[in-house]
Parts: C-alpha cells; sequence; structure tokens
C-alpha cells in the first residue's frame, strides 16, 4: 500500500488510465526537439512542421471527452487573456481604411499616402508595415499558446510528484544540447550546439538548469516515496549531475548574458526557497549570503576566454554594451513612431531601417532587447496586453515557490521561477524569445507556471470556463493543422510562383521577396525588366521597405518616366536614410538617371559612415571609369579615413597619375598621416619615381621641411625630429653590441644628436646609419659636424657616400675620427653625374687589421648637410 498521503493524488482513475495526455506530451516534445535540433526553429518550413506536430498534439488532447467528476482547478482568465493578445495580433493584420489609420497610426498612414504619386493608391490597410510577417509571428504565437495552454491543463491535472514528468523533456534536450556544446569545446570549435548563435543556445541551458537542479532537490526532499532510499539518492544525483553538465555548456558557451542569466536563475531558486523558509533579519542575512556565493561564482568561475569578453561591456560610445545602446537609442524613435498599435508583430527589421543611425555596416533584425523590440511592435496596447497575459504566470510560480505546502510543487514553482529569472535577465540584452524553439519552451515552462496551485487546491471548476478553454484550445490546434501544411506546400512546391503566391496570399501566405527574386532572374537579373504591375503590387505590400521603392524606381527608369523615378529614390532614401545597402542601390539609379554628382554624394555617405564597403565603391568608381578628380570632388568625404583608404586602393592597383591626385588631395585637406606618407613614397620608389616621392616627401613636411629640397637635401640633419621610417629619413639597423639613439643631452646645434655607442666587444665593420637621400647631377658638399670621446682602435668613424645603384659611378668617403675630439667639421665635395639620382649617405667604420681591434666609446653626430655647390634654387 502507498504510504503517499491522499492529498497529492489529486488525478481521477479515468485520466490516469487516459492515454491523451502521454501522447499530447510525447507529440509535443517531438516538435520541441526538432526545433531545437534545426537551428532552434528559425528556419520556416522546419518551423511549420513543429507547428503541426504541435496542432496535432493540442487536439489529440482537447477533442471531447467526458469530463471527469472533479478537476484540478478552474481555467481562470488566463485562456481569455491568451485568446484577446492573439486576437490583438490579429487585429494588427487586419485591412482598416487608410483614414482610421490616420487616427489609429498616422505613420503607418503618412507612408501610405506616398504611395498614391506612383499609381499605386491604397484605400484599406492593415496596422502592420508588413502584414505577411506579422502574420507568420501570428501563428508563432498560436503555437505557443497551444503549448501553453496544453501544459497548463496537464500540471493542473496531474499529481504533485508527476507534474515532473512534463520537465523531463526540457532538462533531457538541454542535456543533449549541453554536450554538443562541451564536444566543440573540446574540439576547439565555437559552442552554439544546434543553434547558430551561443547566446540562443545558453538561452535554451539557462532556461533548463533551474528546472533540473531544483528537481534534483525534490527527489531528495520527498518523505513519501515507494522507491528506495539509496535508489532515491541515486536518481537525484544522476538528476544534479545534468544539472552539472547543464551548468558547465553554459559556461564553454562564452555567452556572458548567459553566465550571468544562469547564476541568476540559481539565486531566485535559493533565495525563493529561503524565504520560504526564514523572516526578518535571519532572512536578510541569509539573502546576503546568498548573493555573496553568487558573486563568487561570477568572479571565480569563468575561464579566460571568458573574462575577456566581458572587458568589452564597459565600452563607451556606439560600443557601449557591445554596440547595443546606440540601437536601442534608435529604437525609442521607432517607438515614439508607432506608440500605441506598434509597427507589427515581427517588423522590426524593416520598420527600424528609417531610424538607425549607428553601427550603420550591420542590419539589425531584433534590438537586442526583447521588451524594447516587443514595444516598438506591439505597441503600448499590445505590449500591456501581453504584460496581462505574462506576469500573472510569473507571479504564481513565485507564490507556489514560497507558499505551497507541497515540497514537490514548491521545488517545481522554484525552477520555474528561477528559469523566468533567466530568460528575464537575458532578454535584455538579447532576442531570445524571438528563437521558436526558446520561445516554444518559455511557453512549456510557462504552463507549468499556470498550472502549479498557489495554495489549497479549489475542489471543482465551472464548467463553462474549462468548455472555454477547450473550444479555444481546439479552435488554435485546427489553425495549426490548417495553416501549417499549406506553408510547407507553399515553400516546397509553388515558392517563387507569381500566380500561385497571390492564392496563397489571400490567406496570409505570402513570400514578396521570393516572387520578386524569381522574377527578376527570370528576366536575366534585370529588377528593372520585371512587369511594372508587379513592381507596384509588391511596393503596395511592402511601402516601407526601401527595397520595393528601389525596384519600382528601376521599372520607371526604364520606362523613361524619370519624375516618378527620382520620387522613387527619394522615398528610398527616406525609408533607409544612413542604411550602406539602400545608399548603394539609390546611387547606382541615379548614375542610371545620369545624375553622376548625386550618386557619388551618395556613395561618399557610405565612406563617412562605415569602412566594410570601401572596396566595393572604390571598384566601382574604376568599373565605371569615373575620373580620380570626379571622385575627388564628390565621392568621398570631408573625412580622412576615407580619403586615405581611397589613395591606397589606387597604389594597389597600380594607377600612379590617379594616385598622385588623391595624394595631393589628401595633402591639401590635411589628411595625410606619417603611415600613409610612407606608403606612398614606397610605391613611388618601387615604381622608381624618385623625384616624385623627394617632392611628396617634402610637401608632406610643409612648414617642418627645414631647408629639404630647398637649400638642404637632407632630411633630418639636426636630428630634431624622432624618426619617421620614410625612406628620406635615417634608418637605423640595430645590432646588439651598438647602441644608437637620439641624444638630448649633448648637440651641436639645436637641441639633439645623434649617439652611437660601441661596447667594444667585436672588431665591428659598422655601416648601420644611413639616409637615402634624391639629387639631381651637378657640385655638392657634404659637411657634418663629430664629436667622439674615447674612440678605440686605429679605425675609426666616418662617412661614406655612394650611389647604391652604380657605385662606380659615385663613391666617397670622408675623414673617419678616433680617440676623443670636440665637435669638429668633416666635410667633402663631389661631383653627381647624369645617371645617378638617389645617393646613399652612410655612418662607416672599417675593420681594424691590428691586434687590438675591438671598438669601444662613444661617437656624436649633428649638423649633417648636403648643399650644391653652385646654388640654384629648386622648390618643390
Amino acid at each position: 500500500m502507498s504510504t503517499t498521503p491522499k492529498s497529492f493524488e489529486t488525478i481521477s482513475s479515468s485520466d490516469r488510465a487516459s492515454f491523451r495526455a502521454p501522447l499530447a506530451l510525447v507529440l509535443l516534445s517531438l516538435a520541441l526537439g526538432y526545433a531545437i535540433f534545426e537551428d532552434g526553429g528559425t528556419l520556416l518550413t522546419p518551423w511549420n512542421i513543429c507547428l503541426l506536430l504541435i496542432g496535432l498534439s493540442t487536439f489529440i488532447y482537447w477533442w471531447p471527452r467526458k469530463l471527469p467528476a472533479a478537476v484540478t482547478a478552474d481555467a481562470g482568465p488566463a485562456p481569455v487573456v491568451l485568446l484577446l493578445f492573439l486576437s490583438y495580433i490579429a487585429f494588427q493584420c487586419l485591412p482598416l481604411p487608410v483614414a482610421l489609420l490616420g487616427i489609429l497610426s498616422p505613420e503607418r498612414a503618412r507612408i501610405l499616402d506616398s504611395l498614391a504619386r506612383v499609381g499605386a493608391p491604397v484605400r484599406f490597410a492593415p496596422l502592420a508595415i508588413t502584414p505577411a510577417t506579422t502574420f507568420i509571428y501570428l501563428f508563432r504565437f498560436i503555437g505557443y499558446s497551444a503549448a501553453f495552454l496544453a501544459i497548463r491543463d496537464v500540471t493542473r491535472r496531474w499529481s504533485a510528484r508527476r507534474r515532473w514528468l512534463a520537465v523531463i523533456p526540457l532538462a533531457g534536450f538541454a542535456v543533449l544540447e549541453a554536450a554538443l556544446g562541451l564536444w566543440q569545446n573540446s574540439a576547439g570549435e565555437e559552442v552554439n550546439g544546434t543553434y547558430v548563435n551561443r547566446n540562443h543556445f545558453a538561452g535554451l541551458l539557462e532556461m533548463a538548469l533551474p528546472l533540473a537542479v531544483a528537481y534534483g532537490i525534490a527527489i531528495l526532499n520527498r518523505k513519501y516515496s515507494r522507491t528506495a532510499p539509496a535508489m532515491r539518492i541515486a536518481q537525484a544525483f544522476a538528476i544534479l549531475a545534468c544539472a552539472g553538465a547543464i551548468f558547465a555548456g553554459l559556461l564553454s558557451s562564452l555567452s556572458k548574458m548567459g553566465f550571468v542569466a544562469g547564476l541568476g536563475g540559481l539565486f531566485a531558486i535559493a533565495a525563493l526557497a529561503t524565504a520560504g523558509r526564514l523572516r526578518g533579519w535571519k532572512l536578510g542575512f541569509a539573502i546576503a549570503g546568498i548573493a555573496a556565493l553568487v558573486l563568487f561564482l561570477f568572479l571565480f568561475l569563468p575561464s579566460d576566454e571568458l573574462v575577456a569578453r566581458f572587458g568589452g561591456v564597459a565600452a563607451q560610445g556606439d560600443a557601449a554594451a557591445e554596440g547595443r545602446w546606440p540601437i536601442w537609442r534608435d529604437s525609442l524613435h521607432l517607438v515614439a513612431a508607432y506608440p500605441v498599435f506598434g509597427s507589427g508583430l515581427g517588423t522590426y527589421a524593416v520598420a527600424f531601417l528609417k531610424y538607425q543611425t549607428s553601427i550603420v555596416d550591420r542590419l539589425f533584425d531584433y534590438a537586442h532587447n526583447d521588451y524594447l523590440q516587443l514595444t516598438a511592435e506591439l505597441g503600448a496596447a499590445g505590449f500591456l496586453l501581453l504584460a496581462a497575459l505574462v506576469l500573472p504566470v510569473g507571479v504564481n510560480a513565485f507564490r507556489a515557490a514560497t507558499r505551497s505546502r507541497d515540497p514537490d510543487t514548491r521545488w517545481l514553482a522554484l525552477g520555474c521561477a528561477g528559469a523566468f529569472t533567466a530568460i528575464g535577465l537575458h532578454s535584455l540584452l538579447d532576442f531570445n524569445t524571438y528563437i521558436p524553439a526558446n520561445a516554444l519552451m518559455l511557453a512549456w515552462i510557462g504552463g507549468i507556471s499556470a498550472g502549479v496551485p498557489a495554495g489549497p487546491t479549489p475542489a471543482s471548476a465551472q464548467p463553462a470556463r474549462v468548455f472555454a478553454q477547450r473550444r479555444i484550445a481546439l479552435w488554435l490546434a485546427a489553425l495549426l493543422i490548417v495553416y501549417s501544411p499549406a506553408w510547407v506546400l507553399f515553400r516546397t512546391v509553388f515558392r517563387g510562383d507569381p500566380r500561385a503566391e497571390g492564392v496563397f496570399c489571400h490567406f496570409g501566405i505570402c513570400d514578396t521577396d521570393a516572387v520578386i527574386v524569381a522574377e527578376t532572374l527570370g528576366h536575366a537579373g534585370n529588377a528593372a525588366a520585371v512587369p511594372e504591375a508587379d513592381l507596384l503590387k509588391a511596393l503596395r505590400r511592402d511601402p516601407n521597405s526601401p527595397d520595393r521603392w528601389c525596384d519600382a524606381g528601376d521599372g520607371f527608369v526604364r520606362a523613361g518616366q524619370w519624375s516618378q523615378a527620382l520620387y522613387c529614390l527619394s522615398r528610398v532614401l527616406a525609408l533607409g536614410p544612413n542604411i550602406p545597402p539602400v545608399l548603394l542601390r539609390a546611387s547606382d539609379s541615379y548614375f542610371r538617371l545620369h545624375q553622376i554628382g548625386r550618386a557619388l554624394e551618395l556613395r561618399a555617405r557610405v565612406l563617412q559612415e562605415t569602412d566594410t564597403y570601401d572596396d566595393l565603391i572604390f571598384n566601382w568608381y574604376r568599373t565605371e571609369q569615373l575620373p580620380t578628380n570626379a571622385v575627388l570632388a564628390n565621392g568621398l568625404p570631408e573625412d580622412a579615413r576615407a580619403g586615405r583608404a581611397y589613395l591606397r586602393i589606387l597604389m594597389r592597383v597600380d594607377e600612379s597619375r590617379g594616385a598622385a591626385e588623391a595624394w595631393n588631395w589628401n595633402v591639401g585637406h590635411g589628411y595625410a598621416d606619417l603611415r600613409l606618407a610612407n606608403d606612398y613614397l614606397g610605391f613611388l620608389m618601387n615604381r622608381q619615381q624618385y623625384e616624385a616621392a623627394a617632392q611628396a616627401w617634402a610637401r608632406y613636411l610643409g612648414p617642418r621641411r627645414d631647408g629639404y629640397m630647398e637649400t638642404d637635401w637632407i632630411f633630418n640633419g639636426d636630428f630634431e625630429n624622432e624618426f619617421s621610417g620614410s625612406p628620406f629619413d635615417w634608418r637605423i639597423d640595430p645590432r646588439d653590441d651598438v647602441d644608437v639613439a637620439r641624444d638630448a643631452g649633448m648637440a651641436h646645434s639645436g637641441a639633439h644628436s645623434l649617439r652611437i655607442r660601441f661596447a667594444g666587444n667585436e672588431n665591428i665593420n659598422y655601416s648601420y646609419v644611413s639616409e637615402t637621400a634624391f639629387v639631381k647631377p651637378g657640385k655638392y658638399r657634404f659637411e657634418a659636424w663629430v664629436r667622439t670621446d674615447h674612440l678605440t682602435t686605429d679605425e675609426g668613424v666616418g662617412f661614406r657616400v655612394l650611389d647604391p645603384a652604380a657605385p662606380s659611378a659615385l663613391d666617397v668617403r670622408t675623414e673617419r675620427l678616433t680617440g676623443t675630439n670636440d665637435w669638429k667639421r668633416i666635410e667633402r665635395v663631389f661631383d653627381v653625374g647624369p645617371k645617378t639620382q638617389l645617393i646613399l649617405i652612410q655612418v662607416v667604420r672599417q675593420p681594424s687589421l691590428k691586434f687590438d681591434n675591438k671598438i669601444a666609446g662613444a661617437v656624436w653626430i649633428d649638423s649633417v648637410k648636403l648643399t650644391r655647390e653652385n646654388p640654384q634654387k629648386l622648390a618643390y
């Protein structure tokens, strides 16, 4: 005979014998598992298969059968609120008179009004800016709702211990995902399980983790059980080991917010469990201790890689919150544009294009904050309705976690509360609830939370409410069973077929993009060749899309209706004013309209915002054979980065003339820096354009040239400037036994000189300090001031001047100094022949043939000059 108290056994004998609940649970588990293992359910065809499974499971569970004599609890208002929320989403898809839209959603009405100018006026339109997308999300939520109602009712009808059966699929899938993640980690791969993104992988694990922990503890705490104590302990530790594997998978994912959310869920369990047992100051101390333990785990558990990833969180500006803050800031403008009824569930990606001003090299399909995105898409009315649905579910779980007298019920509620806490935290910085598998899992947990009793179980329910709940669930099941196969049929058989798509679209199954792509391919990849009627039809469906306006504009260009085309382009720029792909498409259209300046200005705007499209834009300039001066005048922003990038690509493709123009433009605008100067000089030197290189260097120096290429052909001869790395500056090749540096404590003129100190370890053949100078034919005087200090051996330090390309044409040496000398002038006059363009000036020391030949001591060099003997001022 069972020792379990009768109060725990609330299930009737008829329900215990029924196959419906277990079969429904199996089908729901198949749906969830398939969604998880198919990229989180993000692909439309696999997800519709999941919806079909949900519909079948719901139909099987709710199909009319004789009601039990006693029902575990009243259905409550949740099904009605759920129906109201689904009706609200359907209302967003319902065509309304445009005049009414002007009241309900003025921004939506203004965009629709713009269609009249191109002969595509509309009289009726839905609130959703992309109703086909909202329709897809409507059926997503129908699937979530059907699963929620079934799990909620199963939880209410089953006994306290049997309710854990609803948790096993969640924990089981999480363990499998964690095992895959750990295997990926051991193989050195990115850890994301079957998901595309590590954060969504972490989102699944963080929801399952509290439930697994709670289940293990619940088994340990059971006082009445048919299972032997040893077996019960083994079961508990096996489940807790699974929880450990889930947590290890969460850690290996390197998801920062996933790790924080996982700890947050565990904290919620511990804090609520403590709150159910302690009061007053004891509770405060206990909560503080739990918080300290969680903080300890947060500081010492993460791997070095995870710690490094946390480093980006404290960034400022556009990088704040890893780039999320500027997106949230821009999203607030979207919320303000559609404040009451929103832009339509699932339409953020299109609606946000108009308001995005930051990180424009990325298109954001999601706001990376579920609360903000839902507010933008649903509006205040829809978000409040969603809150009215979700909050009571969460509150019921938290109440049951602290008030329930049954241990299994209390721990199940604690697990649900921890899961809600985890996903609630993660949703602040990510979009887990927009991933179908994770959203379905959340609805499943919500059903458990809504089903657990928060207090004493009522003896009976109101049959009318139970019947209403069943009728709602069966209608949802019928919709899923009809809709999901239709979507699969359309996607697999009729996708891209304009005629079939038109038929399906009457029932909300639309794919305008696929039709336009198919028609474009059918016209040799030319979107402008698609019939104008088809382009305007697509535009009427989605007037918020810059792409649809671009397509229509291209069609008008082909038809010769230039004024209409220009209007379409103005709409393009209004709906995506900062989005590079949008600006580039508009630029192409303006170019076809022969408005070259406007086309270049739009590309300049892209260059101003991001470097992602540099190669694409600069290659387009070359492909269209645009003159460099036209690009410099209109195709570049007033921005140093873009100007430098343009010069570098001209050098890369070996366009010498264009590179010279771009160099002068950069210098004239003050954009040239030392790195760019050295790159350009290297480009010219490789092409043996030595005079041009010297002139470019002189122009870059500007007032800092100090007579260079005017009265002196050596740069930085007084060593007052840091060494620049320029081909026309001093080059120092390091050696271990020679120390070479600018010396601020010794100078012949100015404040610096060059010091060379020999360590006395080698009989060195030294020529490791040199400078290259451009010269023209004529007589030159080389001079330098040298000071020495205890410079040993008979071979001292002097200079060598030679033509590096032809030493036989020019190779002269100066006097060499040894010992100790105060500042002494060394000079040499020589002739430069007509074939010499570059000379190399080296500081040299030849090896000594004496026994005592290891050179030590120091030499200082300053005031090095190279002047022409028959001066003709040559200004560059």
